[in-house]
């Protein structure tokens, strides 16, 4: 008995699958690979499990705002899929990797105003040192996490996210080869710590880069892409990846700036609070990184259809991602709930410091309060990725940008104005951010990214 249909409903649950899953496989090797780098340097003591954290992320807003207009390439390419300009598809990818060359240059500028950032909170000077000197690494290789993340637009956009799957696989391999030799100085490689956990991330992207370039260059898109007939400047895409984007890369940058602020507030006010902290959002990461796979598969569906002109697909599409997102949530709060105390442990250092039991115990309780909006997180990301594809990109940066930064201002407030625990001001933040998807869901039924297209 077969377990897929031959001719599966537009949009229906078995294609959100086919093409998700994949990208949710391929999200969940990243996730994976930042995880056990994280998990290997806190092997040497917190300061650097810390510092890890919090340099990573501070990348991540550096070149955040680049990779969302870069991102937007994906809905572009669906729809000239949808509607049959296959020719268009290969050139809307050398225009976003024209925009990732062009931002390479702008990212290194900033990085000495991220310096300052970093330096303003009032974390360990330890982890201080450590997290620049993290962030500074990731960021000189940015380039090439940028121009991977525009080949794997192409590809997601046409549907074939096993391609992207497969480069990742293949970054993974490499990552974890070189972040368990150049951490520990294991494999023949020397010890390099915080240096050479960064270096590993880069080496991994590198491998999956060119996995990408070999198939986009192979015969079979060439002649039905164009591929080798693409390399030239298109001001028309160029403009519409721009005006489209710019919303989705100002969201995402402002959204990452304030998750930023919010764990830094939180490391602020102690060791304890700042590993606990370390250790709930690396395994909320875990949880959520996968269900932006089923995001980015929303997105290149609803684009898809739009693109066709076939508007209940697109609305079908966004339904069957939910349910999916669904299911895997049941498993995560399972998870949360019934065994924090375990997730906990993995990050146990080797020399046990002693804010160690403090930390533990705010760590189960925060990963505890974080399995309530599990749920809300798939509901989020899905009709987010709906609204993308359908270009509504304006409306989804104002709610979530707007929420992120109350959720922050909030966390401040309460901890450092009020006096409010730790607890406490992580339940509210849970709390309140279960009113995130309502508004993302009225902007999907409100329907105004229909009329755009009608």
């Amino acid at each position: 008995m077969k377990f897929f249909k031959d001719n599966p409903q537009k949009g229906g649950v078995q294609e959100m699958l086919v093409v998700a899953m994949p990208m949710v496989l391929s999200m969940s090797f990243d996730t994976f690979l930042v995880f056990i780098n994280r998990l290997f340097l806190s092997k040497l003591g917190s300061d650097y499990m810390n510092a890890a954290l919090a340099g990573g992320l501070m990348e991540m807003v550096t070149v955040v705002f680049f990779n969302g207009v870069i991102g937007y390439s994906t809905a572009m390419v669906a729809q000239n899929l949808g509607a049959q300009k296959t020719a268009r598809c290969s050139l809307v990818l050398v225009q976003a990797l024209l925009m990732a060359i062009c931002s390479y240059p702008l990212a290194l500028a900033l990085m000495p105003l991220a310096h300052i950032y970093l330096n303003s909170f009032d974390v360990p000077a330890q982890q201080s040192v450590l997290q620049i000197q993290y962030y500074n690494i990731l960021l000189y290789g940015s380039i090439i996490t940028m121009a991977r993340h525009a080949f794997a637009c192409f590809f997601i956009g046409l549907g074939k996210t096993r391609i992207v799957m497969a480069a990742t696989l293949t970054g993974l391999v490499v990552t974890l080869f070189f972040s368990y030799g150049l951490t520990f100085g294991k494999l023949g490689l020397p010890a390099l710590d915080i240096v050479g956990a960064p270096l590993a991330i880069i080496a991994g992207s590198f491998a999956a880069l060119c996995i990408l370039l070999f198939k986009f260059f192979s015969k079979e898109y060439r002649e039905n892409f164009s591929t080798n007939k693409c390399w030239r400047f298109s001001r028309r895409i160029s403009s519409t990846l721009i005006k489209k984007g710019l919303p989705s890369g100002t969201e995402i940058f402002l959204n990452m700036l304030a998750f930023q602020a919010l764990i830094l507030v939180f490391d602020s006010q102690s060791l304890a609070a700042a590993t606990a902290t370390s250790i709930t959002f690396s395994w909320d990461m875990v949880s959520f990184v996968p269900l932006i796979g089923l995001e980015i598969g929303a997105t290149s569906l609803v684009g898809k259809y739009i693109g066709a002109r076939d508007f209940a697909s697109a609305n079908r599409s966004a339904i069957s991602g939910i349910k999916i997102g669904l299911c895997y949530s049941g498993f995560i709060i399972i998870l949360f709930v019934g065994i924090p105390d375990i997730l906990v442990n993995i990050f146990k250092p080797h020399v046990i410091n002693p804010e160690w039991d403090e930390s533990k115990a705010l760590a189960i309780k925060m990963i505890r309060l974080a399995a309530v909006y599990v749920t809300v997180e798939t509901l989020m990301v899905i009709y987010a990725g709906a609204l993308r594809g359908a270009g509504d990109t304006f409306a989804v940066m104002f709610i979530s940008s707007g929420l992120h930064w109350a959720i922050t201002i909030l966390s401040y407030v309460l901890l450092n104005i009020f006096k409010i625990g730790v607890i406490e001001t992580w339940g509210t933040t849970v709390f309140i951010w279960t009113a995130f998807p309502l508004f993302l869901f009225l902007r999907w039924k409100n329907g105004k990214w229909r009329r755009a297209w009608e």
